[in-house]
This record gives structure tokens, C-alpha cells and sequence, in this order.
């Protein structure tokens, strides 16, 4: 391993310790972060803080944008109480609402998009139904990455997957092909949320934005609002313009329409998760540039040799999952899939039941809020720290991995 590697790999467990005890805000930790990699010339000093602008930040504070005028013209609070008088309003039956509002709706946009837009409608009926927001959000986050693995478009590492499959030659998965994992994988987790996680998910003395002001229950902006998160909703499922345009255009679109003021459009912004962001992600890219993940995956390696076919892919799978608690989803995907389908081939098995293992396992980020857009978006707001992702989601994270895995060897081995 290289001396650049191994100093990425010092600062990221560096990074994990600092963030699980909080000796110091996580604003600084993020904005450490590229200022250390370039100072070692692991990444252009140039391009440090590049990814404090990516598309992930830039949509994120957009749709913050949408969801701070879902609050102030009453479109949350409208929403929230519908949703409230079909469904009930005890704990567990707003955890079955928030799934299948989450879940469902992820499947065919993007789960952080879909993340963003219902945390002011999730925190909304929370509130209305005394129960603690840290629990629905957390749910929320979760549910989103479950529905995200159901279609080709929910989530990126689907799209990541099929690219690769197309350089290897090999057939490329349906739209709705993942349906037949992703289904069962978010029946499990609901199941799970109401039997376990409802014992397991965080308590936390938190305020949502818009918490405290009155909301201003504008009919004609409601309504205003209302279609321009339709028209964003329809942008994003369609392609028609990347998502993050679209999520800009919604933002503007709300301040110009006076649905709220260009201050309170600001003041929506989450500067927590912006740092984060935008320290994370080119920590993540700098553990595989400098082959640092890929030496630990190389070590590894030699134990899939000669294993039953179940048990490789279950080796894949678990694998993939422990990769991508800690990197980008998509990165993770692009350094596990060549040798998931190089092992399945060389162990005689077909390749599409481990790629499929690993770009349904890209969503498996149960126990950190790093490898996927919809922890790191509720992390702020629902006030958690890296032991609640843990005590709620490592059981989870086993009922995901089995449960793919099982799934995986049933359809294609």
C-alpha cells in the first residue's frame, strides 16, 4: 500500500472516532477533511472543496428550499393531517404510512430527493400525532433506501451497475427487474420497524425547521407550491433535465411566486450537511484512488475461492455491505462489481447473481450515516449521533444482507 493510502486510511478511522464521540462539531471535521488530503497531495489543492458544490449539495439545499415552503404556506401541515386521518395516529401505523409513502415514492425518483421532499410532511405528522420525530425520520431515511432499490432509476449505483455489465459484455438489468429483490427487501424492513425498530429507533429532544412559527395556511400558495413540487416530482422521473436543475428550478420558482421570502429560503439551508458532504464524498474518493479499498478487497479476495455458490454470493454480499457503510454507494459499486463478476465467473456461477448482490447491497447503509444521500439528510435534522444509526440499524442490516442474498441465488443461480 502506498504512502498516500495509508495516510487515507489514518485520516478516515481519524474521522470516524471524531465523529462518533464529537469532540468537535462535525462542521469542522468536514471542513478538515480536504484541507488535510490536499495538504498530503492526495487531491488537487486546487479542488479541495470542489464537492462542497456538487450535485448532491445543490439539490439538497434546493429541495431544503421546496421543503421550507411546504411548511410556510401550510402544504406540510395539510398533508400531514390527511395522511394522519387514514392511517391513525399511533406510532407504528405512521411507520407503516411513512414506508410506503417513502419506499413507494423512492422506487421512481431519486431516495435522496425523495428523502428531502417528505422530511417537512414526515416531521409535520409527527408532531400532530405526538410522536418523536427522530423516530420517523430515521424510518424515513431508511425506507428510502429500501424503496431506492426496487427500479433502475431509484438509486445511482443501479444505473452505475448496468454500465459496467455493458463494458462486460454481459445482459444489462430491466428497469423493473429489481423489483423482484427490492419488494421483498422493504416488506422486511417494515416488518422489522414494527416489530423491533419501534423498541430501537432514537428518542432525541429535537427541532425541525419551521418548528416553533406559524405556519401561514395560504390556500392559493398551497396550491402554488403544490404544483411546483408536481412539476419538479414529474422532471425528475422523467430525466427531461438532471434532478439537481430541476430541484433549482423549484427553489427559484418558490421564492419568485412569494411562497416564501428569499431569507427564509437561506435560512433553510442545513450548513452541518453541506460540510459533511462535501468532506465525506472526496474522502471517499480518495480511499479508492489511492487503492486503499482495493487492497483490503484484494486481501479478501482469495477467500471466495472455491466456495459453494451460495455462500460466495453471500460473501459478495456482505462484503459489498461492509464497503458501503463507509463509501459512497456508487463508489463502492464501482470497485466491487468487476471482481464480484470476475469471482462468479471464475468460480463457474452466473455473474448476474453477484452484480445484482452488489448493486441492491450499494443501498444496504443501515449503520452509519455515510454511504447514502438519506442519512446524511436526516442526521442534522433528527439530531442523531453513529450509535443511533448503529442500535437501530445493524439488526437491519442482517435481515437485508440474508434476505438478498436468498433472493439473489433464488432467481439467477
Amino acid at each position: 500500500m502506498s504512502i498516500q493510502a495509508i495516510i487515507t486510511c489514518i485520516l478516515f478511522i481519524a474521522v470516524i472516532i471524531l465523529l462518533i464521540w464529537q469532540p468537535v462539531h462535525p462542521i469542522v471535521v468536514g471542513a478538515l477533511i480536504p484541507a488535510v488530503l490536499a495538504s498530503f497531495g492526495i487531491i488537487k489543492g486546487g479542488a479541495a472543496y470542489m464537492e462542497f458544490g456538487n450535485t448532491t449539495v445543490v439539490f439538497f439545499l434546493s429541495l431544503s428550499v421546496v421543503g421550507e415552503a411546504f411548511f410556510k404556506t401550510g402544504l406540510a401541515d395539510f398533508l400531514g393531517e390527511k395522511i394522519i386521518g387514514m392511517i391513525g395516529k399511533n406510532e407504528k401505523g405512521l411507520i407503516v404510512g411513512t414506508g410506503i409513502v417513502g419506499g413507494g415514492l423512492s422506487a421512481f425518483l431519486n431516495d435522496t430527493g425523495s428523502t428531502a421532499c417528505l422530511m417537512p410532511i414526515i416531521g409535520s405528522m409527527a408532531e400532530k400525532a405526538n410522536v418523536p420525530k427522530s423516530k420517523l425520520l430515521m424510518a424515513l431515511a431508511f425506507f428510502a433506501s429500501l424503496g431506492g432499490t426496487i427500479t433502475l432509476v431509484g438509486t445511482t449505483p443501479h444505473i452505475v451497475a448496468n454500465g459496467i455489465l455493458e463494458s462486460s459484455n454481459l445482459r444489462q438489468f430491466g428497469f423493473f427487474e429489481y423489483a423482484k429483490i427490492g419488494i421483498p427487501l422493504l416488506i422486511v424492513g417494515m416488518l422489522y420497524m414494527i416489530f423491533i425498530g419501534t423498541k430501537l429507533l432514537p428518542v432525541k429532544e429535537i427541532k425541525i425547521k419551521g418548528e416553533g412559527r406559524e405556519a401561514a395556511k395560504d390556500p392559493k400558495k398551497m396550491k402554488v407550491v403544490g404544483i411546483i413540487f408536481i412539476a419538479v416530482m414529474i422532471a425528475m422521473a422523467t430525466n427531461v433535465i438532471p434532478m439537481q436543475i430541476a430541484g433549482v428550478f423549484g427553489a427559484i420558482l418558490v421564492v419568485l411566486t412569494g411562497c416564501i421570502t428569499l431569507k427564509e429560503a437561506v435560512n433553510s439551508f442545513s450548513t452541518t450537511t453541506v460540510f459533511l458532504v462535501g468532506g465525506i464524498f472526496p474522502l471517499s474518493r480518495a480511499l479508492v484512488s489511492t487503492g486503499a479499498a482495493e487492497f483490503f478487497v484484494n486481501l479478501l479476495k482469495p477467500m471466495f475461492a472455491g466456495l459453494h455458490p451460495v455462500i460466495l454470493v453471500g460473501g459478495i454480499s456482505l462484503l459489498m455491505l461492509l464497503m458501503t457503510q463507509f463509501l459512497l454507494n456508487s463508489s463502492a459499486t464501482v470497485l466491487m462489481l468487476p471482481i464480484a463478476i470476475m469471482a462468479s465467473q471464475a468460480a463457474g456461477i452466473n455473474p448476474l447473481a453477484s452484480a445484482m448482490a452488489v448493486s441492491i447491497c450499494a443501498s444496504g447503509v443501515f449503520t452509519t450515516p455515510f454511504g447514502t444521500g438519506p442519512n446524511l439528510l436526516v442526521w442534522e435534522a433528527g439530531g442523531y449521533n453513529m450509535k443511533d444509526y448503529f442500535k437501530c440499524g445493524f439488526p437491519l442490516l442482517i435481515l437485508f444482507w440474508l434476505t438478498t442474498t436468498a433472493l439473489c441465488c433464488f432467481f439467477y443461480l
